[in-house]
Formats: C-alpha cells, sequence, structure tokens
C-alpha cells in the first residue's frame, strides 16, 4: 500500500527498516532525577510539570515548540527502540500534550504498520460513523486487526473486515470476515474504509472497491502525499467533508455515482401493455429478423447476436443489455411475466430499491417440482437432444469455466430452481453474470448448430434447446457465488 510512517526515532536505526526517519531524537529529564513514578490517579499525571527537560534533535538541544512544529506535518511520532525508556519517559512527555504521538517500537510495527495510529482517532472515526448513520461498513486493509479496538466492538457500528489470517477473537468484533476482497465484491456497504496510500494506490483502491460504495472513509496525515493529492483534486469527487484529527484528518469522499434504475421487458411479439411503471422499458428480442418493431428498443443495434433469437430466446436481449447499455440497478422481466409484491401490480422502482439495499438480486420465487431440470427437459425437447446439447455445454463448461461443472450437475438433478431467467440486480453483479454465461453460451450455440440440424427443426421445443438449457444457468451462476437473494412471486399475463 506504500503507507510509510515518518519518526523521530530514539533508538538504533538499524532496528528501523520501511520508515521514514526524520531525525534522531534524545531526552534529558526526570528519569535522569530519579523522578520515574506511577501516578495511581490520572489526574495526577496530567498535572505533573517535568523539571528542566531537555530535547536533543541529531545531537542539537530543541525547544519544545521546535518539537511540537515537527510532530506538526513533518513527522508522525517519536519512536523509542526500547520499551522500559518509552515508559521511563511518559511522565516527562504527556506533560507536554502530545499524548499519542510517542510510541515505543513495538507499537510502531503493530499497531501503525498500515496507517497513521492514534487510540483518539479511532475515536473519532466511531463517532463519524454513528453521526453519518453509517450501519453497513467495510474494513478492507483489516485496520482494527491491528488495533485493540477490536476488543470493543460495542463502540463501532456493523463492520465487517477483509483480514487475510483473522484470529478467532476477531469474529467477536467484525460482523463478517472475508479472506481477500473478491469473497466481498458484489456486496454494497453504507461506506468503505481504506488506510492511507501513495496516491497512485489510492486511485487503484478507488478503482479495485468501486462497486461496494459511492463513500470512502480514510485517513490522511499532515502533510502526506495522499493529503496533497486530495487537497489538488477535490474536483474527483462530488463532496470531500473532513473532520480534524491527531496529526491529520478522516476525510469522507462522495464520489459522482451513477444511479439510474431500468428493469428491460422484453418482447418478441405485440406485448399489449399500454403503460409501463416509471423505470420500465420494452426491448423488442429477435428484431433483426422480426417483420414488425414492437418498440423503439431493440436488440439489433450495437454489439449484438439479434439473429440468434429463435434459438436464444430472452438471452440476445440479456446480450444486448450488457453490451450497450449502463445502468446502476438493471433488471429483465418478460412481456408475460413481472415481478410484484401484492400480486396484483409491478414490480416499482422504489420497492426494488428498498429491496437491494438489503439484498443483492432479485429472482422470480420457485417451487419443488415432482421432475429434476434435466428430467422435465428430456420430456420437452426430447431424450436424446436434451443429452446432446447438455454434453456440449458439459464440454464447454470445463474449457471455460470447470469450477462450475459441479453445480451444473446438482442443478441437473435439482428438483426446484429460479425459472424464466427474469432478475434484477446492481450493475456489477449483472456484468459479473453476462461475462461467465457469454464466455461459452455462443461457443455452445455455434457447436450445436455445427453439429446438428436444429435450425431445419419446426418443432419450438427442440429448436428452443439452448434456451431451456440457458435458463437454468443463472441458478447454476447463484449457486457459486455469495450474493443474498430475495425471491419474488410472478404475475403472469395470461392469452398475450
Amino acid at each position: 500500500m506504500s503507507y510509510v510512517p515518518r519518526i523521530l526515532l530514539c533508538g538504533d536505526e538499524k532496528n528501523f527498516s520501511g520508515v521514514e526517519i526524520v531525525g534522531k531524537i534524545s531526552f534529558v529529564g526526570s528519569p535522569e532525577r530519579g523522578e520515574n513514578f506511577l501516578f495511581p490517579n490520572p489526574k495526577d499525571a496530567a498535572a505533573f510539570v517535568p523539571k528542566d527537560l531537555k530535547i536533543f534533535l541529531d545531537g542539537r538541544e530543541i525547544s519544545v515548540d521546535a518539537l511540537k512544529k515537527i510532530l506538526d506535518g513533518a513527522a508522525d511520532y517519536i519512536v523509542f527502540e526500547n520499551k522500559m525508556e518509552f515508559a521511563a519517559r511518559h511522565n516527562d512527555l504527556s506533560s507536554l500534550k502530545i499524548s499519542g504521538r510517542f510510541i515505543p517500537r513495538e507499537t510502531l510495527f503493530r499497531q501503525a504498520r498500515r496507517n497513521f495510529y492514534s487510540a483518539e482517532n479511532f475515536l473519532i472515526l466511531s463517532k463519524i460513523l454513528h453521526e453519518k448513520n453509517f450501519s453497513r461498513v467495510l474494513d478492507v486493509d483489516g485496520l482494527f486487526d491491528a488495533t485493540d479496538f477490536f476488543m470493543f466492538p460495542e463502540i463501532f457500528p456493523q463492520i465487517e473486515g477483509v483480514v487475510e489470517k483473522p484470529a478467532p477473537i476477531l469474529e467477536n468484533f467484525y460482523a463478517k470476515i472475508y479472506g481477500s476482497l473478491d469473497e466481498c465484491k458484489f456486496k454494497i456497504y453504507d461506506a468503505i474504509i481504506l488506510a492511507e496510500r501513495e496516491p497512485e494506490n489510492f486511485v487503484d483502491a478507488l478503482i479495485e472497491t468501486d462497486s461496494l460504495s459511492e463513500k470512502i472513509l480514510t485517513f490522511a496525515r499532515k502533510n502526506s502525499a495522499l493529503e496533497k493529492f486530495l487537497n489538488a483534486n477535490e474536483n474527483l469527487f462530488e463532496k470531500i467533508s473532513r473532520v480534524e484529527a491527531v496529526n491529520g484528518n478522516w476525510l469522507c469522499l462522495k464520489k459522482f455515482v451513477r444511479d439510474d434504475f431500468k428493469i428491460f421487458v422484453v418482447t418478441h411479439k405485440d406485448p399489449k401493455l399500454s403503460a409501463l411503471p416509471e423505470g420500465y422499458e420494452i426491448i423488442h428480442a429477435g428484431r433483426a429478423q422480426a417483420e414488425k418493431n414492437f418498440g423503439s428498443l431493440g436488440d439489433d443495434t450495437g454489439e449484438n447476436i439479434s439473429e440468434l433469437n429463435l434459438y436464444l430466446n430472452e438471452v440476445t436481449a440479456l446480450f444486448w443489455i450488457w453490451k450497450n447499455t449502463s445502468h446502476a440497478i438493471v433488471g429483465l422481466n418478460h412481456y408475460r411475466r413481472f415481478f410484484t409484491l401484492d400480486g396484483k401490480n409491478f414490480l416499482s422502482e422504489t420497492q426494488a430499491r428498498k429491496i437491494l439495499r438489503d439484498f443483492d438480486i432479485i429472482v422470480a420465487e420457485n417451487i419443488l417440482s415432482r421432475l429434476s431440470s434435466s428430467c422435465l427437459q428430456k420430456i420437452l425437447s426430447g431424450d436424446e437432444l436434451e443429452d446432446f446439447v447438455v454434453k456440449i455445454l458439459e464440454k464447454h463448461l470445463a474449457l471455460k469455466q470447470p469450477d462450475y461443472l459441479d453445480a451444473f450437475e446438482i442443478e441437473a438433478n435439482s428438483f426446484t430452481g429460479f425459472q424464466y431467467e427474469i432478475f434484477v440486480t446492481r450493475k456489477k453483479i449483472f456484468d459479473a453474470y453476462c461475462e461467465w454465461l457469454f464466455s461459452f453460451l455462443l461457443d455452445v450455440t455455434e457447436e450445436v448448430f455445427a453439429r446438428t440440424n436444429i435450425r431445419q427443426i419446426d418443432n419450438p421445443r427442440k429448436y428452443r434447446i439452448i434456451s431451456f438449457v440457458t435458463e437454468r444457468l443463472l441458478t447454476v451462476w447463484l449457486r457459486k457465488n455469495r450474493l443474498k437473494i430475495k425471491k419474488l412471486p410472478v404475475i403472469f399475463r395470461a392469452g398475450v
């Protein structure tokens, strides 16, 4: 991450790799006069006044004011190599009102290895989280793992963390622990916490975490490269809020984000819909070979596979949406099938947004069937044809997505699944599903065409076999990805 502590060192620099040593510092004071003692009452410690404290920087005596000036943007800590000397100097240095700015070597390399560490700063962070009502937060760099604050989960709202090798006790602090950022890539949070980085690495982290939240919390030290970069590039963000803290500021960065919503209603015939709710739009699938136009939008523009619609059904519209749109929340319904909450009205944009605050994807309510997916397909399309297409699909899965072979086999023998390939989700999840699906599906289609006479068959139950098998693949994909799924009933419009 390129975070480098800046220190005034009291000790031997050979034991301090990976830090920036601003200067060598030493002291003469209370310990030399035998006045090193513990105060049983914190108030007494706060009232302690040292006699004739002398401070030496690189062998030259400096004043207390000069020391404080160095600690105001040039150095982060005074670091003691010897823990006993740190303890002995505690009374003198505390009296200078620089609490939290002098630490032993052990603290530097444990608690301050990823970010500037100050207990007061973490308390300020807690206050920010509560005041902004951030109830779901992701600690991207596992900062709390390196502090003692994991012992105080009651101070913070719900925080999840990315920690590569977590100690079991961390499960008492983090609501959920991920071993890598990839494991939570489809989640969404009120805010994420990023450790300080060099500007170029910070930008990389913003890109890597882009879909997780529109708000970033980070600490920028005074006079650091990150502080200078953010001050010079405020226009990159919609808003930057600053909260003063020890040795810098906590920053809340609000990104410019697209928050538009679109559910595409796929049709290949006149849908007979006089009006649709706000946020819905009809898309004519297979328009490249259609005689009539049933909507202003078709799947035959831009990058498309519209000519395959007879064999792939709604999948050609899915491909077009993936390649040609960029809505923040996107969904797919059919001209006869719509999500509903009350059984009467189509799912509204407001309802969908509310659901997707707590869930990752909305899918069709499933039922337990008397037949497995594979058996049902064999009845509809024929035993031999279903077996043949499935074997081709399994071959291409093995080539492009081998980790999904077991999930495909389980789904084929299951008595339930998410039907119709209709769903509503966030753009990143939509894209991830499409990238997975089309990594092999077009190759499957090409091989089926080459090895069968499917394009000469008149029976739609047979020539649509690829689309029927594809409909099952949403369940296959969901089985292998950590998504919180919301099932909704579906309105079926008969007679259309």
